[in-house]
C-alpha cells in the first residue's frame, strides 16, 4: 500500500479518478455503481443539491432525501470496497459514515473537519486554492478545464496552461496536496493534465451522458493506466 505525506500527516494514496454524481442521477437503480467498479473507478463523490431535488422531486424533503441516498450509497460502496465522499453536507457525511467530505469556497461548516479521513476543497484559481488551503485538506478539486453543463455556475475555464500555473503556484506556496482536474474532461486530456501537474481527474457528465457505459468509463481508466505505464519505463 502506498502513502502520501500531506501537511505532516500520512494518508492512504487516493485513486486517480473520482466520479461525481450527476444532478439527474438515478438513485433508485444503483446498477451504475457496479459498472463504475467493474471498469476500475473506486471513488464516488455524492453531490446532491437542493435545487435539483426541488426540480425533480418537489414532494420530497431535501435533507431527508440526501440522508436516505447517502445511506444506500454507503451500503453498496462498502460492499464493493469503494470510497464514498459527500459534497457540502458534513452532517450527511457523518451520519452515513462516509469516507470523507468535499467542500466549496462558500460552504459553512461547524463540524471538526479534521475528523474526516478525506477532505477535499474546490478552487478555480491560485488565490482560491490558498484561501481554502487554510483548512486541513487532503486534496484539491480545481477547474474547470473547459465549459460543462453539469454545473450551472461556472468559473472561467483554466485550460492546460492554467493548471500548470495554478499547480506551480501551489507548490511554491508549500501546498503539496494532490490536485484533481474537473470540468469537461475527455480521455485525450489526461496526459496533458498529468504533465501539467494534476494528480487525478473528477468526472460527471461524460460518464452520466453515456448511461455509465463500460466502454466510456474504461476509456478514462485505460488512459490513466497507459500514462502510468509510460512514465514507469
Amino acid at each position: 500500500m502506498l502513502f502520501l505525506k500531506v501537511k505532516r500527516i500520512w494518508i492512504m494514496e487516493l485513486p486517480r479518478i473520482q466520479y461525481i454524481t450527476h444532478p439527474d442521477e438515478n438513485f433508485e437503480d444503483l446498477s451504475w455503481v457496479h459498472r463504475l467498479h467493474e471498469a476500475g473507478v473506486s471513488w464516488i463523490q455524492l453531490r446532491i443539491k437542493e435545487e435539483d431535488v426541488i426540480r425533480r422531486f418537489p414532494e420530497k424533503h431535501y435533507l431527508a432525501y440526501f440522508h436516505a441516498v447517502a445511506d444506500s450509497m454507503r451500503v453498496i460502496t462498502s460492499a464493493l470496497g469503494m470510497i464514498l465522499t459527500v459534497n457540502d453536507s458534513d452532517e450527511v457525511a457523518r451520519f452515513s459514515h462516509s469516507d470523507g467530505l468535499h467542500i466549496g469556497q462558500d460552504d459553512d461548516h461547524t463540524a471538526d473537519l479534521q475528523s474526516f479521513g478525506i477532505l477535499g476543497g474546490t478552487a478555480s484559481s491560485l488565490e482560491e486554492a490558498v484561501l481554502i488551503g487554510r483548512l486541513p485538506l487532503t486534496y484539491f478539486g480545481i477547474g474547470p478545464l473547459r465549459a460543462t453543463e453539469t454545473k450551472k455556475k461556472l468559473k472561467p475555464v483554466l485550460g492546460f496552461e492554467g493548471y500548470r500555473s495554478v499547480i506551480s503556484g501551489m507548490k511554491s506556496a508549500g501546498m503539496g496536496q494532490p490536485v484533481f482536474a474537473i470540468g469537461g474532461i475527455v480521455p485525450s486530456d489526461i496526459k496533458a493534465l498529468f504533465d501539467a501537474g494534476a494528480y487525478g481527474i473528477a468526472l460527471s457528465g461524460a460518464i452520466f451522458s453515456s448511461g455509465h457505459a463500460l466502454d466510456t468509463i474504461r476509456a478514462f481508466t485505460n488512459e490513466i493506466d497507459n500514462y502510468g505505464t509510460e512514465n514507469r519505463r
